[in-house]
């Protein structure tokens, strides 16, 4: 399957989120909202240290408006961006542990039959 190579591809955060949240029998469904929230926590963890200063990333000069003399410096909202993701990460993980809790109640959801 495609999608769990991807998960290969994971940084060890997102990795041992992975580990935790997946499944075999699980479906596509599931699984993809699993790889994305694993994606989610490692971006997360990048931009964690971008904040902390440990990665140089956060700051860049660029050429303002093309000209080369003048520099502008350019700084990546760091901040408002890991709040965003956190908000999303939150919402994904209590979405796949209700689709977890779910299927683990036995109950019959006809969308089984699709």
């Amino acid at each position: 399957m495609a999608l769990l190579a991807e998960a290969d591809d994971l940084g060890t955060a997102g990795r041992r989120l992975f580990d935790s949240l997946h499944d075999d029998p699980d479906p596509y469904s599931l699984t993809v909202m699993v790889v994305e929230a694993c994606r989610i926590k490692d971006r997360l963890d990048q931009l964690d240290r971008i904040l902390s200063g440990e990665e140089e990333l956060w700051l860049r000069l660029v050429a303002s408006r093309g000209e080369a003399e003048v520099l502008e410096i350019r700084c990546d909202s760091a901040l408002q961006e890991s709040r965003q993701l956190a908000t999303v990460l939150r919402q994904l993980l209590a979405e796949i542990r209700r689709l977890k809790d779910a299927s683990d109640s036995g109950e019959y959801d006809p969308l089984d039959d699709l």
